[in-house]
């Protein structure tokens, strides 16, 4: 069979080996140095419904000196802003049509606060079902045929009636959420998105974890591509990591679509820290995150899968198990060593207003070790305490002295947030899609070269929808083996540059008519990266001028002998990867029906 290998390459600055070097100290923190003071808002509550809420929540940010809001603006697959994907909330607290997004933005600019848009995956609906046919609930829900559904169920077929789920293995459910991200990074000047439930639902009492994730399409992969044809039991290994892997890549590829679409917009995540287990003297491989919710967030922070990590560090200090719990986790996620950013989560909503601005210290100062995270954000804005303390009262502790800080608050001063240096330190990304006579190929190895008799630089496998995303890579070419094999193709990763390129399928351009025309083809592919340097597309060009010269001219046979010496350009070119495949094959093909014409 012809192997089509179509890619899609994104290629933007990020580093591949930089690590905050425990950026953290004391003196750090006492120069009140660029951090991350985030405000949770989600949409349950009054907040962002309405011009005049968002009007408060805005003099509230900033009264606090904070200088970020993560707002909720997808509940259940349900859209508080005009959306090509998602169908209009039917929050009835949202005036008819209006665009808390939009609004949230606006505003939020004047006063140089960032907004990142917070959009729950793994929740599908929940209570009655909506009115809207088109919400994804009444499609692909727990009513919907076994070969349509995209919720997730039960070792025992059983699905969670009151909050069904996504399932991360369901090649249409993932598509869904990218295209979801696109259309809000698409349409909206948000300074990021924000992934909520990304994850698998945690098991019900009493089952063991690794219960979910049996929806019958992923179950059916699960056993294509490992060959079994069992039902594995929840505590399955081999089940587990499947499992994590369906959503390590999906994270994968929506930071890489999402850079495609916009470079500038940071991808980040909320992610669990549940158990008791003390994660300094734990395998990360046990706990919880991995365990029960199949969330690998510690690889997504190191490998460079997203931008940053906001951390639920939800425990209340009135019980002092969990007060350590909290004390134990923050200080780890402080001394990871890691190559993106750590936000840490207090949950204000399990505290008292006191004990809560006690947490946001916390996670503010040096570890042990003199480590620190990127910054703190409070859950949440709407749900601010569990004592009768006001609003009012905790927005005023966080910037001044009050009784409720000690006198000490944590925002005493405003300060920017944080840039993302490995955006812009000469990195690229890679997002490929195999085809195989038009149908995608799952479980693929993906093996990338700098040349094609180097070691490996990556080796990577297709996802459900036979994509494989790379993440901070060097410029150069790239050879391409699939399975081993050479794939006769290679990627350039170009510095500063997004690409797309469809790699292997037989390309569709005008047949020209004079080489002017060719060099038009030449001159788009050049905008689309497709030559390794500047000095390749230009000896392209410079034979083409010739060859136009001589067609001006009438001198034909002068015009095809350097039109056949352009064509030994281009084989020299493509030997020494100096140009990607597809180029090669479109502008081969354009200099064969050009000769013919002129034979």
């Amino acid at each position: 069979m012809k192997i089509v290998l179509a890619m899609l390459l994104s290629l933007v600055f990020v580093v591949t080996s930089f690590t905050f070097e425990n950026v953290s100290s004391v003196d750090a923190v006492e120069s009140e140095q660029d951090f991350y003071r985030s405000f949770w808002v989600h949409a349950f509550e009054p907040g962002l419904k309405t011009e005049d809420e968002i009007d408060q929540l805005i003099m509230d940010v900033k009264d606090a000196n904070m200088n970020s809001i993560i707002a909720q603006v997808s509940r259940r697959h349900d859209a508080y802003y005009h959306s090509d994907v998602l169908p209009f909330t039917e929050d009835t607290a949202v005036p008819e049509g209006f665009d808390s997004l939009g609004y949230l933005i606006d505003k939020a600019e004047e006063h140089g606060i960032e907004v990142h848009a917070w959009i729950n995956v793994g929740t599908m609906w929940q209570g009655e079902a909506p009115e809207n046919p088109e919400h994804i609930y009444n499609k692909y829900g727990p009513d919907a045929p076994d070969d349509e559904t995209w919720v997730t169920k039960g070792y025992e077929d059983d699905v969670d009636a009151a909050q069904p789920y996504l399932d991360l293995g369901h090649p249409e459910a993932r598509d869904h959420v990218v295209d979801i991200v696109r259309d809000v990074v698409k349409n909206y000047d948000v300074d990021g998105v924000h992934l909520d439930y990304i994850r698998y639902p945690e098991n019900p009492e009493g089952e063991p974890i690794g219960w979910n994730g049996y929806n019958p399409t992923s179950l059916e992969r699960f056993q294509e591509e490992t060959g079994r044809t069992d039902r594995p039991h929840p505590e399955d290994e081999e089940w587990l990591d499947w499992k994590v892997e369906q959503t390590d890549s999906l994270v994968k590829r929506v930071y890489t679509e999402m850079m495609d679409e916009n470079p500038e917009v940071d991808l980040s995540t909320a992610v669990v820290s549940w158990g008791l287990d003390d994660p300094r003297e734990t395998d990360w491989w046990d706990l919880d995150p991995v365990q029960r919710v199949h969330q690998n967030w510690k690889e997504w922070v190191q490998e460079g899968y997203l931008d940053y990590v906001y951390v639920m560090n939800y425990d209340e200090d009135a019980d002092p198990e969990r007060a350590d719990r909290y004390d134990a986790w923050i200080e780890w996620q402080k001394d990871l060593d890691r190559n993106r950013g750590m936000v840490i989560g207090p949950g204000l909503y399990l505290n008292t207003v006191a004990d809560g601005i006690s947490q946001i210290n916390r996670a503010m100062k040096p570890s042990p070790s003199e480590n620190i995270a990127e910054g703190v954000s409070p859950y949440v804005y709407n749900d601010w305490s569990n004592d009768d303390v006001s609003q009012e009262d905790l927005i005023r502790s966080l910037s001044q002295p009050t009784e409720y800080n000690e006198e000490e608050a944590p925002f005493s001063e405003p300060v920017d947030t944080p840039t993302a240096e490995w955006k812009d330190n000469g990195k690229g990304h890679v997002l490929g899609q195999l085809l195989v006579d038009g149908e995608i190929q799952v479980n693929q190895d993906i093996t990338l070269k700098k040349g094609r008799d180097e070691p490996a630089e990556v080796e990577v496998s297709t996802d459900a929808n036979g994509y494989f995303a790379v993440t901070d890579l060097k410029p150069g070419n790239y050879f391409i083996e699939i399975n081993g094999k050479d794939a006769d193709e290679n990627v350039q990763v170009t510095p500063n540059e997004v690409s797309r390129i469809d790699m292997g399928e037989e390309p569709e351009v005008e047949p020209p008519e004079s080489a002017a025309d060719i060099e038009a083809v030449v001159e788009g592919l050049a905008e689309d990266g497709a030559f390794a340097d500047d000095e390749t597309h230009r000896a392209l060009t410079v034979h083409l001028t010739a060859v136009h010269h001589y067609e001006n001219q009438g001198s034909e046979e002068q015009a095809v002998q350097h039109m056949e010496g352009f064509e030994d350009l281009l084989d020299h070119q493509q030997e020494e990867a100096l140009i990607t495949e597809e180029a090669y094959d479109i502008l081969s093909l354009q200099v064969e029906e050009l000769l013919d014409i002129r034979a």
